[in-house]
């Protein structure tokens, strides 16, 4: 092999290596991984096929029926020492076609059209739920990367706050029960840290369920949420819930689930009426003897006794039709009740998340200024240690407040049915 082009993949190689480290797995890209590998969502794509398999089911009675039949019989008679074999064969086309009755067909594929429909947004719905479970889980794992980002350095300054008091100690400008003290406050912040990690650790656990990820394989680096929105919301609490109604697949599959029990009450009713049916059928037979046959059926039949039966049976469609109109008004009262908890989430977050950036600047300087007038014999260790759990709150706060601000904006976008990440 030449040098330079040895010199050449030796660099493509470096550079591949760096890409994959590099590797940075954003909330899309997380999405759609949970879609397209989560066992979950890979079952509600099957069912929106089986749901329209069944609509095409339906419609197939709108047309007429074919098949061809073909038979070969062989008999055997053994008589007064007298053997007769008779083969005979026989092939026939046979045709079937319902031309009218009394509205039922019709009304049994609008019926299978509207659960057809039900269910595209039924399965939409958990689809979005899905989607948000993801989002969370994706969440939580910056929100423990960060928060054990906030023990670290706990520990750090802890560390340099015992080795400051040490010294002092060793000259005599400090008592000895402030070594003490300081190596409590290490060991308490680094109980802090090992709790952290693990939290991380189960939620990195979480994620990879999700996304259908190897449990053995580390996740890749996640993008940060950046510049989180600290704006109140523009749109009044009436407008989002306009929203909702009109968007939200849930209502929209509610409101279908009524649409179909309506229609399967209108089904009972007319079972119990007179029943009519007009076909035509025939059929030609080739083989052993050509000919063929074709006749017009007209049905007319009313119910006079069936032990109860077809009033059961609509007893029972008239509760099932009163039940969908209740589910579909507690329906909207749980939707209105999640728009409503999401817009407050959301006007909580971005106050809460404007006053942590304010508390975590102070509580910065605050801290530096106690640790500078400790280092020059002005100030005392309670003030530092006071300081640096104020320092430590303030980051916890705002690292909370950022995600829950993020978790609160997509919560918002989930109750009024608006588009989220990556949806489908």
């Amino acid at each position: 092999m030449k040098p330079n082009r040895l010199w050449v993949l030796t660099i493509a190689s470096v550079w591949y290596g760096v890409a994959s480290a590099q590797e940075v797995l954003t909330l899309e890209g997380a999405i759609q991984q949970a879609l397209q590998n989560n066992g979950q969502a890979r079952a509600l794509f099957e069912e929106r096929v089986v749901s329209r398999a069944r609509l095409e089911s339906a419609r197939a009675s709108l047309f007429p029926s074919f098949d061809i039949a073909t038979s070969s019989t062989r008999t055997r008679l053994e008589q007064g020492g007298t053997t007769t074999e008779l083969t005979q064969r026989q092939t026939a086309l046979n045709a079937e076609w319902l031309l009218l009755d009394n509205g039922v067909r019709n009304l049994r594929i609008r019926q299978a059209s509207r659960s057809n429909e039900g269910v595209f947004y039924s399965t939409q719905d958990n689809l979005r739920t899905l989607i948000l479970q993801t989002a969370r889980a994706y969440f939580e794992v910056l929100r423990r990367q960060e928060l054990l980002q906030v023990a670290d350095e706990t520990v750090r300054r802890a560390e340099t706050i015992l080795q400051a008091v040490r010294a002092q100690a060793e000259v005599g400008t400090a008592p000895a029960k402030d070594v003490l003290q300081a190596e409590a406050d290490l060991a308490n912040a680094r109980v802090q840290q090992i709790q952290a990690r693990n939290a991380l650790r189960l939620a990195e656990t979480d994620l990879k369920r999700l996304l259908g990820w190897s449990a053995e394989k580390p996740l890749p680096t996640l993008q940060k949420v950046e510049n989180p929105a600290t704006a109140s919301v523009s749109e009044n609490l009436q407008a989002l819930w306009e929203q909702a109604r009109r968007q939200r697949p849930d209502l929209r599959a509610t409101e279908l689930s009524a649409q179909s029990a309506r229609l399967a009450l209108e089904i009972a009713r007319m079972n119990s009426l007179v029943q009519l049916r007009l076909s035509v059928s025939g059929f030609r037979e080739f083989d052993p003897n050509t000919r063929t046959q074709g006749q017009i059926q007209i049905l007319a039949s009313y119910p006079l006794f069936d032990g109860g039966l077809l009033r059961a049976n609509l007893r029972e469609a008239e509760a099932s039709y009163r039940g969908a109109l209740f589910r579909l008004t507690q329906a909207e009262r749980d939707a209105y009740a999640e728009v409503e908890s999401a817009y407050l989430s959301v006007q909580e977050t971005r106050e809460r998340l404007s006053a942590a950036q304010l508390a975590l600047a102070a509580a910065q300087r605050n801290y530096e200024a106690a640790r500078d007038a400790f280092q020059e014999g002005a100030g005392t260790l309670i003030e530092v240690l006071t300081a640096q759990l104020a320092l430590t709150t303030a980051q916890t706060n705002f690292v909370q407040a950022v995600y829950d601000s993020a978790l609160a904006d997509l919560q918002l976008r989930y109750a009024t049915g608006a588009r989220l990440p990556a949806e489908p």
